[in-house]
C-alpha cells in the first residue's frame, strides 16, 4: 500500500520579525496559499535557502540552506514576488520601504511647489 502526499511547491518569501528580515523558500500545498501554509504550520516555519539580516541596521548576518523561524515571532510574511525591489535589497527592505516614501515625499513636495 502506497500512502499518497499532497505535492508542495516552494514559494520565496520576505519575513518580518521585531527583529530580523529573512528572505527564503518556504513549503507551500501545491495550489494552497502562503495564508494557509502560516495558519497549518507548528511552532517553526521551515525556510530554505534562508538569509537573514538585522531589521535595524540592514547588516546581513547569515546565509544558510536551512533556518526554522518561530511562527510566533513573524510579524510579516509575504511572496517575494510581492515586493517592488530587487532580491538583493530585501534584507534593507524596511529602509527601502523608507527611502521609497521619503522620495515619494520628495516629489509630492516637488508638486505642490510648482502649483501655484
Amino acid at each position: 500500500m502506497t500512502v499518497s502526499r499532497e505535492p508542495n511547491t516552494m514559494m520565496k518569501v520576505v519575513i518580518l520579525t521585531h527583529n530580523y528580515r529573512v528572505v527564503g523558500r518556504v513549503y507551500v500545498k501545491k495550489g494552497a496559499r502562503l495564508t494557509d501554509a502560516v495558519c497549518e504550520a507548528r511552532q517553526f516555519i521551515a525556510v530554505a535557502e534562508a538569509q537573514v539580516w538585522e531589521r535595524q541596521t540592514g547588516n546581513h548576518l547569515l546565509q544558510a540552506g536551512f533556518i526554522n523561524v518561530s511562527r510566533d515571532e513573524i510579524e510579516i510574511i509575504l511572496p517575494a514576488d510581492a515586493v517592488d525591489c530587487e532580491c538583493d535589497d530585501m534584507g534593507s527592505l524596511g529602509t527601502w520601504l523608507l527611502q521609497r516614501r521619503h522620495d515619494t515625499d520628495e516629489d509630492q513636495q516637488e508638486l505642490d511647489l510648482d502649483v501655484e
